[in-house]
């Protein structure tokens, strides 16, 4: 009596991982499934004869093995099909999203407390009444020596008309030169 001899390959779906696919260079979404060829034995039950773990790109379908000593690290980022969908719809979103800017320093105006529309004796009055909070040498605060060289460097860029234009533009402020009136001629 001879035995029958069958063997057949089973496929395991265990879920899902984001990796970088080496065919399309990008981020892609990869089905992870276990494959086992089984042998059938006549009266006898199946048995694993091979196993091994295998990834395949959701977009260009390439395959491959995944390496023993590599399976534990792409086990523990398995997904479901959901988890995955909400992942790539955030990213989606972020992607959608302007870029955050970074907080702006406080500007000259800002230092002085006065508006940007200020004239010269404003900015004067401003100056000294924070030069009398600010100077090292009657106030506390440590810092305060820090505070003043900023309250001067303030003063002295607003009072030169020159470089309070340029430093206006680089703010997008746009002054406008009054007019003259038919009489004023």
């Amino acid at each position: 009596m001879l035995p029958i001899i069958g063997a057949r390959d089973y496929i395991e779906p265990l879920g899902y991982v984001l990796f970088d696919c080496p065919q399309c260079q990008r981020e892609r979404v990869f089905s992870i499934y276990e494959t086992k060829r089984k042998l059938t034995l006549y009266f006898v039950p199946t048995m694993n004869v091979r196993s091994q773990a295998v990834m395949e790109c959701t977009a260009c379908h390439n395959r491959w093995g995944i390496p023993d000593n590599e399976k534990q690290a792409v086990f523990a980022n398995i997904m479901t099909q959901e988890q995955v969908t909400q992942r790539m719809l955030r990213a989606q979103i972020a992607a959608m999203q302007p870029p955050r800017q970074p907080p702006r320093a406080r500007t000259y105006y800002q230092i002085l407390q006065v508006d940007q529309e200020a004239e010269r004796d404003v900015i004067e009055a401003a100056f000294r009444r924070l030069a009398i909070k600010y100077h090292p040498d009657t106030s506390e605060d440590p810092a305060a020596a820090m505070r003043m060289r900023e309250i001067l460097e303030a003063r002295d860029l607003l009072l030169d008309e020159t470089r309070r234009r340029q430093y206006d533009a680089s703010l997008g402020i746009v002054r406008y030169v009054e007019a003259l009136r038919p009489g004023d001629v």
